[in-house]
């Protein structure tokens, strides 16, 4: 059996290990399944400003991958280790038998949940070709490794209904809906629409309106409520928490006392929802097939991000340690 490097979790609340795990080649792959490899040497694009081709992939490490490292978040505690990194891009060197891509195609995704070592953290991994899409030629490998967790979780919360169940963008369904007259609070995040108001740090302002936020309120303030309360009045029915393990009582507070809102308790509907593109099959392949022409026409922002070079155990450790403390919004990738 040949192996590979990966960094994974073998024990909640325990540093990262590095360790030899199987390169997955040989396993025979079902339906869409793919085998990539999880590096983009040599891949040529066409960017829109001229940029060198990547030598080697970064995959993203997010505040979620320190949740599990830290608290076993998900119910990853049972079935270690688990490989980090649900963000992937990678050149496919493999296929099942209803793979759509043909062997070479750079594709982004995301890691299959039901395979704990299906992470990014590795050389080799297994994706779903059903939820994947090639990479646009005008960007690099190493952005379109920013996306699929975000753009997955945030479409099913805004547009699905698992979550507020506006009409998904550019689709029959959105023809005449008036997104513009939509009024949403989004706690730690941010996506364009009509009144979009943001808690955060203050330092991400700019950079949150430069997104879409029409309102930037800092997450440290006492008095968030009111105001929101002074910008919306009574009238919010939507309230977006990016990710909240703890309590809900602040986005409640928030939604309008007249009107029922959704955020199941007395006065709204409380939907809760996970970032899967399965979760709701139609429309995770609707959203798989938007994706890469949004991403080449601009219509989604790229954020920055720090590198760490290689699988290093204790620079990836120290990255998470930062999300721990609270110190860093900055977002980290490992080049492979």
């Amino acid at each position: 059996m040949s192996t590979q490097t990966a960094l994974a979790i073998t024990e909640v609340g325990k540093p990262l290990v590095k360790l030899d795990l199987s390169t997955h080649k040989g396993t025979e792959l079902k339906d869409a399944e793919v085998l990539v490899k999880v590096t983009a040497a040599g891949r040529e694009f066409t960017p829109l400003a001229k940029l060198p081709p990547p030598t080697s992939l970064t995959i993203p490490v997010a505040p979620l991958d320190q949740k599990m490292r830290d608290f076993g978040r998900l119910g990853i505690g049972e079935r270690l280790p688990w490989v980090l990194s649900g963000d992937i891009v990678g050149e496919v060197i493999e296929g099942g038998p209803q793979n759509k891509f043909p062997l070479g195609t750079h594709i982004f995704s995301q890691m299959i949940f039901q395979l704990p070592q299906s992470g990014g953290l590795q050389e080799y991994t297994i994706l779903n070709s059903e939820y994947a899409a090639e990479v646009p030629k005008t960007i690099p490998d190493t952005e379109a490794a920013l996306y699929p967790i975000n753009i997955v979780t945030a479409a099913i919360s805004l547009f699905s209904e698992k979550g507020f169940g506006f009409p998904l963008p550019e689709t029959p369904e959105a023809q005449g809906f008036d997104y513009a007259s939509q009024k949403v609070a989004i706690i730690g995040g941010v996506s364009g629409g009509g009144t979009i108001i943001v808690t955060a740090s203050p330092s991400s302002t700019e950079l949150l309106k430069s997104f879409g936020a029409t309102h930037v309120i800092s997450r440290h303030d006492s008095d968030v409520e009111e105001q929101v309360r002074a910008i919306v009045g009574d009238e919010l029915l939507y309230v977006y928490d990016t990710f909240n393990f703890g309590s809900l009582d602040l986005a409640a507070s928030l939604l309008s006392n007249s009107k029922r809102g959704t955020l199941k308790k007395a006065g709204f509907e409380e939907k809760r929802t996970l970032g899967f593109s399965n979760l709701i099959p139609a429309f995770g392949k609707a959203l798989w097939t938007k994706l890469p022409e949004w991403l080449a026409n601009g219509k989604i922002k790229p954020l920055e991000y720090k590198t760490i070079d290689g699988l290093d155990a204790d620079k990836v450790n120290a990255a998470l340690d930062e999300y721990a403390a609270g110190r860093s919004g900055v977002r980290y990738h490992v080049r492979v």
